[in-house]
């Protein structure tokens, strides 16, 4: 591929970006950058009808044919990626997250899973208007975000993701079978845990395994520690969303220690001196080193 070549597939990616920009910015929504994609798209597959066909009928060559083919192949690649923003018209206005009881999955453990209820709102007039009203509904709000171009649009590249297995889809199911391979043995409790109503995402697998390993015997814990972390079958701790709602509800609820994933920790940094919680926060890598630290801050009481 000559230079002219490649100077033509950079000037149609930087034409893409352009509006992909006025997009996320909220300037353009989603139609008229896919008109846009669209028009420029005949455009380039016009012209490059015209020339295949003097070609054809006067044998005349064209150097600029090669160009318009390689912009039309990009912008027809781009075009199919960004077709699946039409399905997030009717997308929520805005999305609230709220408190949530932390829960034993064995009574007396003293290891709390946290989960955070989420609502999604259509036509809601500002982020004040939506705390007011789920607060008349006895709603313990703690954040409402505002779904705008950019939200939606890293909803569509997920999916996207999801659809090519190249991003895994967390599921209850899938903590089971992690915390489950990793104990060696599967429990009613487990499956009467992650059985319940309204229970996403694998966030909890850290505490079930944690809450399965004191069944066992393993170790001991007499002080109430709110966990979060999602695991692999191996015990190797992943990072989770939504932490600094959990943060917030585990200081209402008044549990003094937190467990999080390391993949967090940065994150948890910059939380903690915006909320000034009244947690004390570790962060683990693996199973092995929560339990470890459950025992030391044990030995400490």
């Amino acid at each position: 591929m000559n230079k002219s070549s490649i100077v033509i597939g950079i000037l149609s990616i930087l034409f893409y970006l352009l509006f992909l920009f006025l997009y996320i910015q909220d300037i353009i929504d989603e139609f008229l950058f896919l008109i846009i994609l669209l028009m420029s798209l005949i455009i380039l597959l016009v012209s490059l009808i015209i020339m295949l066909f003097i070609y054809v009928v006067f044998r005349k060559k064209y150097v600029a044919k090669k160009k318009i083919a390689i912009a039309t192949l990009i912008i027809f690649v781009l075009f199919c990626y960004e077709v699946p923003l039409i399905g997030y018209y009717t997308s929520p206005t805005h999305l609230a997250y709220a408190y949530s009881e932390p829960t034993e999955a064995l009574k007396g453990t003293g290891i709390y899973s946290i989960g955070v209820d989420q609502f999604s709102l259509n036509n809601g007039k500002s982020k004040q208007a939506v705390e007011e009203l789920l607060t008349k509904q006895h709603v313990d709000v703690l954040s409402v975000i505002e779904v705008n171009n950019k939200t939606i649009y890293g909803i569509k590249n997920r999916q996207i993701l999801k659809w090519l297995h190249l991003l895994k889809e967390h599921s209850p199911e899938e903590t089971r079978e992690n915390v489950a391979l990793y104990l060696g043995r599967e429990d009613e409790w487990l499956k009467t845990f992650l059985g319940r109503p309204n229970i996403e995402g694998d966030s909890s697998g850290l505490s079930l395994v944690l809450t399965g390993l004191i069944k066992q015997g393993d170790f001991q814990n007499q002080i109430p520690i709110a966990v979060t972390g999602s695991i692999n079958e191996n015990g190797k701790v992943f990072g989770v969303v939504n932490i600094k709602e959990k943060i917030q509800i585990t200081e209402k609820t008044g549990i003094p220690f937190m467990i999080i994933p390391s993949e967090n920790a940065e994150e948890v940094a910059e939380i903690q001196k915006e909320l000034k919680a009244n947690v004390e926060i570790f962060d683990v890598s693996h199973v092995d080193e929560a339990v470890q630290l459950i025992r030391d801050l044990n030995e400490k009481r």
